[in-house]
Order: C-alpha cells, then structure tokens, then sequence
C-alpha cells in the first residue's frame, strides 16, 4: 500500500507542472481575451462617436449641390448677358450686366467657402479622433502589464481618412458626391501589434513570447438614406482581424 500510495504521489507531482501551466495557460487566454476586448472597445466607441458627430456636416455639404448647381446657371446666364450687353455698346447696360455677374461670381465664392469649411471641420474631427485613439490604444496596451504578464513592442497602425467626398468638377463651389467605395475611404481604422511574456517565476511553467496583431473600423454608410456610423471590416491587412 505504501508502494501504491508512493507511486500516485509520484505521478501527481510529475504531473503538477502540467496541472500548473495548464492553469497558467488557461488565465492567461482569459487575460488576453479581456485585454483584447478592452482595446476594442475604445476603438470601437472612440470611432462611433467621431463619425456620428461628421453625419451632419456630411449631409450639409451634400444639401448644398442643388444651390451650386443653380449658382453655376447663373453665373454662365449672367455671361451670355454681359456678352449681348457688350454687343450693344451701351454703358448703362455694359455695367448692368457686369454687376450681375460680378454678383453671380460672389455667391458662388461664398459658397465655395461654406463647403470648404464643413470639409476641414469633418477632417479636423476625423484626424483628432485617429490621434487621440491611438494615443488611448497605445496607453491601455501598456498599461496591461503586471506582476505576470511583460507586454513589448506595442505598435498602433493606421492613417487618419478625410471626409471621402469629390468635387463634381474642379471649379468653385462644385456639387460633391462620395467617393467611390465610400466605406472603406471613410473609416477610421485602427490595428495595433503587441506581443506578451509570462514573467518569472511563472515563466517556469509557460515560457516563450505570444504575438498579438488586431484591428476595428468604423464608418459611414448610407441605410434607408438615412448616413448612420457603423463598425466594418477593414482592408488589406486589416481583413484578417475583427
């Protein structure tokens, strides 16, 4: 019986490393699950907010094409005037038509302006959020280290977009349509690189370095003409990773 009950302790305590790192593998997928859902998150509601807040001035802009459309009628109609007022060679008539279309030419400008501005705003709000994102995502990454895990090399991808807007032709105060592919010239994506390593002395029971590469996007699209934010799949690299 002795024999017997010396032979289970043996096999218990060749088997403990096993029962441990087990142990330590299993809270350390759970940690990294955590940690992974916690970047997300600020991803996520980070870029959500942000493209909630381009909605409006994205559907300014584009209600605006009916006045520039109508503005460009005015200023090519004031242009045959002048041309005809010229014709007669009639002064009172020359600078009343020249009035008009020097007047045609302001509304145009000043519209021009008004599109310009809601354009910078989107990208100013678009590049602020992508900054501050990053600078969030970096922070919490680190701040994942403990008396168990060393987390190195973290890295923060992606290029802040621009409100993916084209004019309809490169003159003043043009109509704008999206871009083609809208989406994806429109999200603001993120992927962000780190890798993991148990510290000692659990390192004992489950060593090496653990690579980690993830991504969120968030955009617009258009739903029942309604534009609403929205979380997509990202691009090149970022298609493989939710």
């Amino acid at each position: 019986m002795k024999n017997d009950k010396g032979f289970a302790l043996a096999i218990i305590i060749s088997l403990l490393p096993l029962f441990l790192g087990g142990f330590l593998l299993a809270f350390a997928t759970a940690g990294f699950i955590a940690h992974d859902l916690s970047l997300k998150h600020i991803c996520r509601e980070e870029g959500l907010r942000t493209q909630k807040k381009v909605v409006p001035l994205l559907k300014k802009l584009l209600s605006l094409n009916p006045l520039a459309r109508r503005l460009k009628e005015r200023e090519v109609r004031a242009q045959k005037n002048l041309a005809k007022a010229q014709a007669t060679g009639l002064p009172n008539v020359i600078a009343a038509a020249a009035a008009e279309l020097a007047l045609a030419k302001l509304r145009r400008l000043e519209l021009d302006i008004k599109q310009k501005q809601l354009i910078q705003e989107s990208n100013r709000l678009l590049r602020t959020n992508h900054l501050l994102t990053q600078r969030k995502l970096s922070s919490s990454a680190r701040g994942l280290s403990s008396a168990f895990l060393e987390i190195q090399n973290v890295r923060i991808d992606g290029t802040a977009p621009r409100l993916a807007v084209r004019p309809e032709q490169m003159e003043i105060a043009p109509a704008y349509h999206p871009q083609p592919e809208f989406a994806q010239a429109q999200a603001l994506a993120h992927e962000w690189h780190y890798q993991t390593k148990v510290l000692p002395p659990f390192s004992h029971f489950l060593s090496g370095v653990f690579q980690f590469r993830k991504s969120c996007s968030v955009t617009l699209t258009e739903e029942n003409f309604q534009w609403v934010a929205k979380i997509i799949k990202g691009r090149s690299s970022l298609k493989s990773v939710w």
